[in-house]
Parts: structure tokens; sequence; C-alpha cells
């Protein structure tokens, strides 16, 4: 349980993959933006999308991704 509630409380990370390599590590791409919440990580992404939709505006929506902070930058425990 300790596990999930770590998950939560770190944040969440928009992830933006700079090349064409959909197998690139998440670890390799980018960080363009941080939320509290996942929901709030997806909805600036869709919101992007359509925005992108209405101005004809290239948006991959494959290279974008939320991730919880803990996937790209791991929590450690401390050395005792």
């Amino acid at each position: 349980m300790l596990e999930i509630l770590s998950l939560v409380a770190c944040g969440w990370l928009m992830m933006h993959n700079p090349t064409e390599n959909l197998r690139l590590p998440i670890t390799e791409w980018e960080q363009s933006l941080a939320f509290d919440t996942a929901a709030e990580c997806e909805t600036f992404i869709a919101t992007r999308w359509v925005k992108a939709e209405k101005e004809h505006d290239e948006f991959k929506l494959e290279r974008y991704r939320c991730v919880p902070t803990d996937a790209v930058y791991p929590h450690t425990q401390p050395k005792k």
C-alpha cells in the first residue's frame, strides 16, 4: 500500500518523445510539463490535440505520454 501512496503523491509528468523511434525508453524522452494528477496531464494532452486539429497543426499524439514521476525519477530509499 505504501508504494501506491508513493506513486499518488509523486505527481505526473508529460513526456515527449523527440524521435520517431516508438521503442525509445521513457527515460530517454523529454519532460515537457509536470502535473499533480494523471487526469490533469491527460486532459492537457487531449486539449492540445483538439487545438492542433482545429488549427491544422501537426501533433503526433503517440509521441506524448503521461507517466508517474517515479517512472522517470525512481524514488530511492534513504541510507540508514
